[in-house]
């Protein structure tokens, strides 16, 4: 049995802002590294057969908070936010004013809208699933996986074939925790901890 356990990135300037950040390499803030020293506190009883993260920074920092030096942690561009393009630093309402016709066009109908120069939902949905039958082929034993919402959301779809649409009920907040049990490819979601419990 392999248990994968899903984490979100801290807190960043673009999550405290409320704008698209998607490839934008920002750091975490100081309540980002809090929040994520307080979900160390939740992980540290694990042990790890791997250790994967998203290489932007917000990413690479959460991961290396939570791990001790026991573990390498591997890298991997499968597991990147979906870029945004020509949105990236730009909040709604700036979209809104700026853009009119594009924001209602991802409103309408955010799957099959892409932004400018940004990647397209199936673009992601591809490199994920890409990420997760490198995991499934793995052995059983726990695993750690630290990326991004857009990333979980297209990961708890594969796992749970929920429509992609019902995903954004899901309240993913920064350091949010989702464990997933794989039991010879039945998969639970055993357990989330988000930043209201940290």
């Amino acid at each position: 049995m392999k248990e994968i356990i899903l984490l979100r990135h801290g807190d960043t300037d673009a999550t405290e802002n409320r704008y698209f950040a998607g490839w934008s390499d920002i750091p975490l803030t100081k309540k980002g590294e809090k929040r994520i020293r307080a979900a160390k506190e939740i992980l540290n009883n694990n042990e790890y057969l791997e250790i994967w993260s998203s290489p932007l920074v917000r990413t690479r920092q959460t991961a290396q908070i939570v791990v001790n030096s026991n573990y390498s942690i591997q890298y991997t561009e499968d597991i990147k936010e979906r870029s945004f393009g020509e949105w990236e630093g730009m909040n709604w309402e700036a979209l809104e004013k700026d853009f009119p016709d594009q924001a209602k066009k991802w409103k309408d109908s955010p799957l099959e809208f892409t932004p400018p120069l940004g990647e397209s939902f199936e673009d992601v949905l591809i490199r994920v699933k890409r990420f997760w039958q490198t995991l499934q082929d793995k052995s059983n034993g726990n695993y750690l996986v630290v990326t991004h919402a857009g990333v979980i959301r297209c990961l708890l779809v594969l796992l749970t074939g929920m429509a992609f649409e019902n995903s954004f009920h899901l309240l993913l907040d920064p350091g949010v925790i989702i464990k997933v049990r794989d039991d010879s490819g039945f998969f639970q979601v055993t357990g989330i901890i988000n930043h209201k419990d940290l």
